[in-house]
């Protein structure tokens, strides 16, 4: 929360404490306590603040700042990380009145910020089903059971209740028009001969080619969300405003099973299973184990659940995946599967 005595007339000396040349997450923690708080008018300070760094780029700062949602830092935030690099509070002699004054515009802030933050979640709510329609169109009518993978064939792993893609196929989402749209084929061209330069912010879309592989991201009810489109090479994408916090895909099957694995990817997990043969949970990222761990206990109470960590050099993989195992009572394995996974 902002101290009644800061205004945003501070924040170029909150600022100055605080290094442009920073890593992305830290400079994007700036920008949300900064919008948090002042809203748009927060933009110019943060952009003046942005440009001092040597990587900075105009359109990638005005593009990030559209992205920031309200609520996810606070201003307390920024002032704590001045504090650690030496900033103090400024000393003045405010009146009551001017406290009064700052209290209320504060007050005035917050409420608007409140307001602000309701209105992204119902829109995001929105979208997410929106997307999920279109996702199931795509899985109904453009994947198929059988196809290649030069990903799956590098892995060597088969197709567990995935989908290939025969043919390109787009999934269009416009937020402004709150709509989304599947579109195949010579229609495919068209719609990107027609789409405007630069492309417009509202529109998003993800490209499914032919050759990709599709995973299903579904809840504990077995709604698919969303799809994973993964490449020949292995590159890993999402739709604009697909869920994934607490959904999964579900490799073999759960019943009278004795062990359960967790694992973040699709290969991981299909390694996984064709050599224990245990059904294994897919989560997606080592982020998201946390939030798929309970309805796991829920679906196999009492069988042994495994949690297998990716081997990554800052060990985020193990932390996530010790965190799930605590939550729930399991156990936390770092499989080996002599080369990459």
């Amino acid at each position: 929360m902002l101290d009644v005595s800061l205004t945003i007339d501070d924040l170029p000396s909150l600022l100055q404490y605080i290094s442009p040349d920073v890593d992305r997450q830290t400079w994007i923690k700036v920008g949300n306590a900064i919008k948090t708080e002042f809203g748009e008018n927060g933009f110019s300070y943060w952009d003046s603040w942005s440009a001092g760094a040597s990587t900075y780029k105009q359109k990638e700062a005005m593009t990030t700042w559209r992205s920031l949602k309200t609520g996810k830092n606070s201003f307390g935030v920024l002032v704590n990380m001045a504090k650690e690099r030496g900033w103090e509070y400024p000393k003045k002699q405010l009146t009551a009145a001017e406290r009064k004054k700052l209290k209320d515009e504060q007050a005035a802030r917050k409420a608007e910020r409140d307001a602000q933050i309701e209105a992204d979640e119902a829109k995001l709510q929105k979208m997410q089903s929106i997307v999920a329609n279109g996702c199931q169109k795509v899985w109904e009518n453009f994947c198929f059971e059988f196809g290649q993978s030069d990903y799956l064939k590098r892995k060597q792993v088969t197709a567990l209740g995935i989908r290939f893609f025969h043919q390109t196929v787009v999934l269009w989402i416009d937020d402004i028009e709150e709509k989304a749209g599947v579109i195949s084929g010579a229609k495919v061209f068209e719609f990107f001969k027609k789409l405007p330069k630069p492309r417009p912010d509202n529109i998003h879309f993800l490209m499914f080619k032919k050759g990709s592989i599709a995973v299903p991201l579904r809840d504990a009810d077995g709604k698919l969300w969303a799809l994973q489109a993964i490449n020949g090479t292995g590159n890993k994408l999402f739709p604009k405003y697909g869920r994934k916090i607490g959904l999964f895909h579900i490799i073999g099957y759960l019943k009278d099973a004795k062990a359960v694995a967790a694992a973040e990817g699709y290969a991981t997990a299909a390694s996984i299973h064709m050599a224990t043969e245990w059904p294994v949970f897919v989560c997606f990222d080592n982020g998201n184990m946390v939030n798929v761990a309970p309805v796991i206990k829920e679906k196999a109470p009492t069988a042994k659940i495994l949690f297998c960590a990716d081997k990554d050099d800052n060990g985020s993989g193990e932390k996530f995946a010790t965190q799930a195992a605590e939550l729930i009572g399991g156990d936390v394995v770092l499989p080996d599967f002599g080369g990459e996974v």
